[in-house]
């Protein structure tokens, strides 16, 4: 048989579209099996349809490099799925807009005024490294690596500041809420705690009650402009302010404090 016949004809018997037994004398090399790869379920349609609204995927860029831009692609994708789980939760909005922009929620946002478009724009290549966390997670291919985090903080700062009397214990760990994953520099919490134990069932309809300080962590937005290897820079608010801002000091120990009611300190709740 020609070679290039008997090359198809092993195309096919790989693709599985060959019935019975191969010619005498024809032999296929054996067929590769990949391995599974992990999956996660695939996200709603309604996801889809807000994630491509006009600015949305902007806006994650912004924020997750501005939380997690020296944190590395893992960093970067814990942001975006704790904002993708905030998104399917319901709790903070029904866009991306929303959920960006809610009070209190993005100590960047809050920052830059109170608006996610105030944060610097990512560079192109940034913006295409978000655009596949997105895509792969839209996919299914992307595993949650948080495991349906809604909240994330930097705890060794707010650890040590316990320590030191200058916060509350029940700070850490969002009031001794068990992480559902850590990455780097942040752990993520599917849902908080409070009075040192995992979060419980309050609130209405059953949700828990939103804690009065819902980040807490390093202050990641600094004079650096915005890019690959870095957090975004902060911007000056614009417009009446509706936050008591705190410029920042230079010192990445020093930790900041968003609580609900928009107020930003540095140090203490």
């Amino acid at each position: 048989m020609d070679p290039a016949a008997i090359a198809g004809l092993c195309a096919l018997l790989a693709r599985g579209q060959v019935n019975g037994p191969l010619p005498e004398g024809v032999t296929c090399p054996a067929v590769a099996v990949s391995p599974m790869l992990p999956t996660t379920p695939q996200f709603d349609v309604g996801l889809g349809r807000a994630i491509a609204a006009p600015g949305a995927r902007d806006g994650i860029a912004r924020v997750a490099y501005a939380e997690a831009g020296n944190q590395g692609d893992s960093g970067l994708a814990g942001v975006v799925y704790t904002i993708l789980n905030r998104l399917q939760d319901g709790r903070w909005g029904s866009s991306i807009d929303a959920v960006l922009n809610a009070r209190s929620q993005f100590e960047p946002v809050m920052r830059a005024g109170g608006d996610w478009r105030s944060l610097p724009p990512v560079s192109a290549a940034a913006q295409a490294r978000i655009d596949t966390i997105l895509n792969l997670a839209l996919e299914g291919r992307l595993p949650d690596l948080t495991h349906g985090a809604r909240y994330f903080q930097n705890p060794v700062i707010v650890a040590g500041r316990a320590r030191a009397g200058q916060v509350s214990a029940g700070l850490v760990n969002f009031g001794g809420a068990a992480p559902s994953a850590v990455i780097g520099a942040h752990s993520f919490y599917a849902e908080t705690g409070r009075g040192g134990g995992p979060g419980r069932a309050g609130g209405v309809g059953g949700r828990l009650a939103q804690p009065d300080t819902i980040f807490v962590g390093e202050n990641r937005v600094g004079p650096a402009s915005a890019g690959d290897n870095g957090p975004a820079a902060e911007d000056q608010p614009q417009g009446p302010p509706t936050t008591s801002l705190v410029a920042p000091s230079g010192d990445p120990s020093r930790a900041l404090f968003v609580s609900r009611d928009g107020r930003v300190k540095s140090g203490e709740p």
